[in-house]
């Protein structure tokens, strides 16, 4: 479902609210994944994080790290701070993150 608030809300050219959508699907879907192999939930907002603990299941998410810590600084910078001094994302980089973000769904869900 976050997926696709994230699909609509790029179609509505709202990119701080995609950014929101992507890291949490991204979350959600990594930690989804996580706990399906056995590991045990940690509260933590920290895509990188997660992604890295897949590596213990046997699953490379190197190519998200990136994306991962893009979305998480932008997530914390919208929800809790607004202290960055990165810019705020604009449409393409938005494209772009949620292709990574698509990538990553697909390895850990294949088909779905």
């Amino acid at each position: 479902m976050d997926h696709v608030r994230a699909l609509r809300a790029i179609d509505d050219h709202d990119a701080t609210a995609s950014v929101l959508w992507m890291q949490q699907a991204a979350e959600k879907g990594l930690k989804g994944w996580l706990i399906g192999q056995g590991w045990s939930l940690v509260k933590t907002h920290d895509l990188e994080r997660l992604a890295n603990e897949c590596l213990v299941y046997g699953v490379d998410l190197a190519f998200f790290l990136p994306a991962g810590r893009r979305l998480r600084q932008l997530y914390l910078t919208d929800r809790y701070m607004d202290d960055s001094p990165d810019p705020e994302p604009d449409m393409t980089e938005c494209e772009t993150l949620l292709q990574e973000l698509d990538r990553l769904l697909e390895i850990l869900f294949p088909g779905a």
